[in-house]
């Protein structure tokens, strides 16, 4: 979860989508936009062979849902620029479709949401009939959109595998240190979060429950009960949740601190550890220290905020800003659009609170921290005092 203007390992997250995974959201990691069928394939390379995988054939209620919200998504409309970067794209490489790949991957980083999102429909529709587009131009669309899926599923695949070696690491700080290495390495893109994204869903709706090794404790861990050596009670879903919370963390050193620390609270589920966290970063740090006979000690420093508010409000002015624009791309449904940014708003709510405790509801960092957000989330009107 939208991540070029974040970092290269935050290349992706600027077509930021909602990553809604046990109650959980994210801004880092952020899916591409698939279909739902062709999303679901994505999975199948990482459950055990002893694993019960669900028949094709089966009616997956919350797969019926993502269908019938991706068949409500609007098609883009294309500026002049999109066009003419498709017919740039097309004639540079002369219609060969491996040409036109390479092409692709080269500004797939550069291309907005919505030319994205158009390329995917024409390749699946193989036809481009909107806004009495020509027929050559209609042929471009279906011949790149036909290259980007490929370019998409390239990139799916390089996911799954990393997912695969993440989930045959044996042993839980040998998890830690591939998964920090694959973030130092850039492999921690949208892909693999696509992937990790449905494999959690997917486990979350099967209840599968781990029936060989997959992760030993490791030198100096307490032991561990339970069959082969498994956490008692561990599941496949539990592995994979550990696995995408010790990614988000990696993710989070990368981008400005305002960012991570927004992706941080949105990650977390219990409003009193989310304000210890605001109170921790937003509020003053203390200079001085009291020890336990009484002496005062002064531990230097300015008593600066970790985050400014400022940062702290570019990170929900840009977060709200590239839901916007990728629900108006149509590569999100507007009730995860919806969704997404009412968390948002509510983290903007006890930020207030956490800053009006801190510096005092008529400081100048309040007003002017109500003041920024206004015409972002609710124009005209002022964010409402957190009881």
């Amino acid at each position: 979860m939208l991540l070029s203007s974040l970092a290269d390992a935050f290349t992706t997250s600027t077509s930021l989508r909602s990553n809604n995974v046990g109650g959980r959201c994210s801004i880092i990691s952020a899916p591409s936009t698939r279909s739902a069928s062709k999303s679901r394939k994505a999975t199948i390379a990482i459950r055990s062979s002893t694993d019960d995988a669900q028949g094709d054939d089966s009616t997956d209620p919350d797969l019926v849902d993502e269908m019938a919200a991706a068949q409500k998504r609007e098609t883009p409309t294309l500026t002049d620029e999109d066009k003419s970067l498709v017919q740039t794209l097309y004639k540079a490489s002369d219609g060969n479709p491996e040409a036109m790949e390479t092409a692709i991957t080269a500004d797939l980083d550069n291309m907005h949401p919505r030319l994205v999102v158009a390329l995917q429909m024409a390749a699946d529709k193989g036809e481009w009939k909107e806004n009495n587009d020509d027929e050559e131009f209609e042929k471009q669309m279906v011949a790149l959109g036909s290259a980007l899926q490929n370019v998409l599923d390239t990139q799916l695949r390089g996911g799954r595998e990393l997912l695969a070696d993440l989930l045959n690491s044996g042993e839980i700080r040998k998890l830690d240190t591939m998964i920090g290495k694959a973030a130092k390495d850039g492999k921690l893109d949208m892909s693999f979060f696509s992937v990790l994204s449905m494999n959690m869903k997917d486990a979350a709706m099967g209840g599968d429950t781990i029936s060989g090794p997959t992760l030993a404790q490791g030198e100096g861990q307490e032991a561990v009960e339970g069959e082969a050596g498994q956490p008692m009670g561990a599941n496949r879903l539990q592995i994979l949740q550990h696995i995408y919370t010790r990614c988000q963390e990696e993710l989070e050193k990368t981008v400005a601190p305002g960012i991570g620390l927004l992706n941080k609270l949105l990650r977390t589920d219990i409003p009193s550890i989310r304000s210890n966290q605001l109170s921790h970063y937003l509020g003053p740090q203390s200079t001085t220290i009291t020890s336990p006979d009484g002496k005062t000690i002064d531990l230097g420093g300015t008593g600066k905020p970790l985050i400014s508010h400022i940062e702290f409000i570019e990170a929900l002015s840009n977060a709200v800003t590239q839901i916007r624009t990728m629900e108006a791309a149509g590569g999100t449904d507007r009730l995860s659009a919806v969704n997404l940014i009412e968390s948002i708003r509510q983290v903007a709510i006890q930020a207030r609170g956490v800053l009006v405790e801190s510096f005092g509801e008529e400081s100048d960092v309040v007003q002017e921290f109500q003041r920024e957000l206004q015409p972002i989330f609710r124009p005209g009107q002022q964010l409402p005092v957190e009881n």
